[in-house]
């Protein structure tokens, strides 16, 4: 099965867990939900969603009601952990990023598999990267550079660096920017 193919099934896998979870209306509770990340833009090539809720306010009323939230979804049948994370004031570990809260779902499909599932609320969407990949990047796609983009990803998927010295987005830079199309490339990008 080819990445692009693999990419359209996952893609479809991604919204069923979002739809299992009840998600889309507990988190427009919150303020504005928005997919962001691989699924949002169609480059998945691992079971994770993300979602960024857009909030008025990260006051102590939205930090309970997520805390709230976190709990109803660890008694939901097909999640086996969920994770909260205060990331505002003096907890804010990355001054690049917005003052947020985090909910970390880990959870079964309907088929079994694994899934995990990364909710961040911010009252500052400006500052929110994800966003702006999401209302910048997909006009930059062609099936080629998502093809190329899927490879790359798809390659280094399982490396125990990815997602850590090396992001989805750095792969989005290097295809998008740089003219990389294979993983040999991207190798290649990253030690000049």
């Amino acid at each position: 099965m080819d990445v692009v193919t693999r990419q359209g099934e996952l893609q479809v896998a991604a919204d069923a867990v979002v739809d299992s979870l009840g998600l889309k209306q507990s988190l427009a509770e919150f303020g504005e939900p928005v997919r962001v990340g691989s699924s949002a833009l169609g480059l998945m090539v691992r079971r994770d969603v993300d979602i960024t809720v857009v909030c008025p306010a990260l006051d102590m009323a939205t930090h309970e009601a997520v805390v709230k939230l976190g709990g109803e979804l660890a008694r939901h049948q097909r999640v086996g952990k969920v994770l909260f994370r205060n990331d505002t004031g003096d907890w804010n570990v990355d001054a690049k990023y917005p003052d947020g809260f985090y909910l970390g779902v880990g959870c079964r499909s309907a088929h079994g598999l694994e899934w995990n599932v990364d909710i961040w609320f911010v009252d500052e969407p400006a500052r929110q990267p994800d966003l702006e990949h999401v209302r910048t990047l997909p006009g930059r796609l062609t099936d080629e550079t998502r093809e190329a983009i899927l490879g790359i990803k798809e390659a280094w998927a399982e490396r125990p660096e990815y997602g850590k010295s090396v992001s989805s987005y750095d792969i989005y830079t290097a295809v998008l920017d740089k003219g990389v199309r294979t993983p040999e490339e991207f190798e290649g990008w990253r030690s000049v």
